[in-house]
């Protein structure tokens, strides 16, 4: 049997992945360039492009056919998810796995890597990560360091001997890295990363593409004609690049495997550590509520007078725990210090506990109104706010206080049947049995408890520490002067107060607050001399421990699961009229009738 070898291959939009990986199908499948223009194209994955010749007639070229994974529009990332080709060779198998482009214009990033990492769960190793890059980057740029650290930032330390660098269109720089290896090499060295240090790791781990002769073979394919000249042309452009793939595939058969749980387990922890923060403040104050309850009924319990009576009464034990309920719709509520209460749980953390509701539901949802985020000027618009000041008619503040809440946080009492008290009562036992009873099954509660509360700190501080230890880097720094770019090119345009200005501030706040979690789970453990050295499987583990914790185990999945978009709902037909009504006239346009 064929050893089978899988290739990961990432880089920016634009950067040229889908022609990269039709160009190795046909360097593996001919021998030469005269050959393989003399016969059909391979084509794992279609392509189209427009071809302008000498005379400026301009043709489009397509390849392949439709395939749902692919998009073709100029600006996005080519590919809409991962997707695996494999390649036989006489004496193993590479698997290549393609995926859809980094610093894609519709911010899809996060989602992106999500599949990457979903679809990295069919294998068990990565023998080699390809990154993709153009030789003609120049600058250190706000783009440049976003896509390679936002590639980096999700992958395990381990994986940095298996990553290679690829740049494509190289003729232009006869075959070499051109102007963007000294950025590269910058930016490595930043993050000490000796990928490129030597000579010997630079010959090992950068590889030169130009495939330019795969679009000789579309345009010959499309019946376009191609020059003697441009033929030689882009058969020397063939065999440099057919060099090249074999040099990189010898590379890669020499390679150990990189373990996918590794880097999977990774960004498990990653996530972990961002949303398990404000359950676990919540869990924890309530804890803290149901300890000092318990702890009051132990006294009362060792006062009871011995009668029967007053036992039957102690059949049940009331804890303590947090529900999290979606709301039906969004609801508008008031975040001025008048208005909230503030609590502070054992770890020193402070809650706030939005008590004034001034409108449920308020259905503004409809024009985007961002969730959890206050000085949304949409909220003007909110049925509790006056028209000319923008004040609240409920609580007299201003709209800028206001926010949309989407879940409901109530702590509840849960009801604990004393069985033993219960079986005890019925077996007709001394009322000196059944008070020593109710005493030792609150000593057990409360060190369950205990227990429970110490396993969920732990758990927090142990994923912060994995992340710590194996992650290339905990979070994308650049994240954020990319957002800012972003937001600089809307303000160019006019967009300071678009809907894409506002995801773009929705995006950079989210970010911001997972970082300020992030940096706490780390600075927690940073002088920690006693922490386990853990492996992907130990972090797995422990997650799973966290749900099946006897009595906040559901509690806590609740708060990690995704629950995914509020549903759609049908907006009053007197939410439009209101909205209309504000709308001065404009000249030729037609009157809308609702």
């Amino acid at each position: 049997m064929k050893k089978e070898y899988t290739v990961l291959i990432l880089g920016e939009t634009g950067v040229g992945k889908t022609t990269w990986i039709n160009s190795i199908r046909n360097y593996v499948e001919y021998e030469t360039f005269q050959e393989a223009i003399s016969k059909e194209p391979k084509i794992l994955i279609p392509a189209r492009f427009n071809h302008t010749s000498r005379t400026g007639v301009t043709r489009e070229v397509r390849l392949g056919e439709p395939d749902p994974n692919e998009r073709q529009e100029t600006g996005k990332s080519g590919t809409k998810g991962p997707r695996s080709y494999i390649l036989e060779r006489k004496d193993y198998i590479i698997n290549l796995i393609d995926s859809p482009g980094i610093g894609d214009t519709e911010l899809q990033d996060t989602a992106n890597m999500k599949a990457i990492l979903s679809h990295l769960i069919e294998y068990e190793e990565l023998h080699a990560i390809c990154i993709l890059l153009k030789p003609d980057d120049c600058r250190l740029t706000t783009w440049f360091k976003y896509c390679i650290k936002e590639l980096l930032h999700h992958l395990h330390k381990d994986a940095i001997r298996n990553i290679k660098f690829c740049f494509t269109r190289t003729r232009a720089t006869n075959y070499g890295p051109g102007s963007t290896l000294p950025i590269l090499t910058q930016l490595l060295e930043s993050l000490d990363m000796d990928l490129l240090k030597t000579t010997d790791s630079f010959q090992r781990n950068t590889f030169y593409f130009d495939n330019e002769a795969f679009i000789c073979l579309a345009l010959k394919n499309n019946d376009i004609e191609v020059t003697k000249w441009e033929e030689k042309s882009f058969g020397i452009s063939w065999d440099r690049s057919v060099e090249e793939t074999n040099r990189l595939f010898e590379e890669i058969t020499k390679l150990s495997g990189h373990s996918t749980s590794r880097t999977i387990s990774l960004n498990r922890a990653r996530d972990v550590v961002v949303k398990i923060s404000k359950p676990l403040a919540l869990i924890t104050k309530t804890m803290g509520m149901t300890l000092d309850h318990l702890h009051s009924l132990k006294e009362k319990a060792q006062k009871l007078d011995l009668e029967k009576e007053n036992l039957t009464a102690d059949l049940y034990l009331k804890v303590l725990d947090v529900k999290k309920t979606r709301l039906k719709g969004p609801r508008t509520t008031c975040t001025h210090e008048r208005c909230v209460d503030t609590v502070t749980d054992e770890r020193g953390e402070t809650q706030i506990i939005h008590k004034q509701v001034c409108c449920e539901p308020c259905y503004l949802d409809f024009i985007g109104v961002s969730p959890e985020t206050t000085n949304d000027i949409r909220l003007r618009f909110c049925w509790a706010m006056k028209l000319l000041c923008g004040n609240c008619n409920k609580c007299s503040h201003s709209y800028t206080y206001h926010m949309h809440t989407t879940y409901d946080y109530q702590i509840v009492e849960k009801t604990i049947l004393n069985e033993k008290n219960k079986v005890s009562l019925q077996q007709n036992k001394s009322l000196l049995e059944l008070n020593n009873d109710i005493l030792k099954q609150q000593d057990e509660l409360l060190k369950e408890l205990k227990l429970e509360h110490e396993a969920v700190i732990s758990a927090s501080a142990n994923f912060a520490y994995f992340l710590k230890k194996n992650a290339i880097l905990p979070y994308n720094d650049a994240f954020e002067e990319y957002i800012k770019f972003l937001m600089d090119q809307e303000r160019s345009g006019g967009g300071e107060n678009s809907i894409q200005m506002q995801r773009l501030k929705l995006l950079k706040q989210n970010y911001e607050q997972k970082c300020h979690e992030i940096e706490r789970a780390l600075e927690i453990v940073q002088h920690s001399k006693n922490a386990d050295l853990l492996t992907a499987e130990k972090v797995l583990e422990i997650e799973a421990n966290l749900y099946n914790l006897k009595h906040y185990g559901g509690t806590i999945k609740s708060f990690m699961e995704d629950d995914g978009p509020p549903p759609q709902r049908r907006v009053p037909v007197r939410f439009f009229d209101r909205i209309w009504n504000m709308v001065p006239p404009v000249q030729g346009f037609k009157t809308l009738k609702l």
